[in-house]
């Protein structure tokens, strides 16, 4: 199962490799054979991975790095920095979102001069309030335009107050390219086919 899930596409989201790798111990149960002998699970490559991105719940990131209000702006900008994001939900102590920083707020702030390295700055002080927060059951489609429409980078995804996930441009793009990556490999045998009927055409004509 670890080797399974570690030689899978490291871009598919976890439920797509969860669900791969259940749908494959399945069959291998059916064949009769041993364990050992179970090939790795591998994720198809024809397109009913779509299926996985129906709803924000399927594909949003659940593994989430937070501040607090009263922590200094430094640890924010700090955790973008080390985990190579652009947004940082704030949470309170009973695990509600309240704010949120982002990526692009850190460097307007920055070049209006706004941040003084004398004095120390808190994340309530630059955080977000004013956020737009889906539920994770909202369909992919209705999220996207919403971000379209409202000109936002990210939806934080709550249930109830509750902060369970964070959905982003970023995550839209991945899917896209997989999908992209799909329709041009599913042209290129399309013509590779044709190509090779053609030739065999001439080959008899000859």
């Amino acid at each position: 199962m670890l080797d399974s899930l570690d030689s899978m596409d490291e871009r598919a989201k976890p439920n797509v490799r969860m669900r791969t790798l259940t749908a494959a111990m399945k069959i291998n149960q059916e064949t009769g054979e041993p364990v050992h002998k179970w090939p790795l699970a591998r994720i198809p490559t024809e397109s009913d991975w779509i299926d996985n991105y129906k709803t924000v719940e399927q594909f949003m990131a659940t593994d989430l790095f937070t501040v607090r209000p009263e922590d200094v702006i430094d640890l924010a900008a700090s955790l973008m920095h080390w985990r190579h994001v652009r947004h940082v939900p704030v949470e309170n102590d009973l695990g509600e979102i309240v704010g949120l920083v982002t990526h692009r707020d850190l460097l307007e702030l920055f070049a209006l001069g706004k941040i003084d390295s004398s004095k120390v700055m808190t994340v309530r002080e630059v955080m977000k309030t004013d956020l737009i927060t889906i539920e994770p059951e909202m369909n992919t489609l209705t999220a996207l335009q919403m971000m379209r429409d409202k000109n936002i980078g990210c939806l934080p995804v709550v249930r109830g107050k509750q902060l369970i996930g964070l959905i982003t441009a970023y995550d839209f793009l991945t899917v896209s390219a997989k999908l992209f990556e799909e329709k041009l490999i599913a042209v290129t045998n399309t013509e590779a086919v044709r190509g090779g009927g053609l030739d065999e055409y001439k080959a008899n004509a000859a």
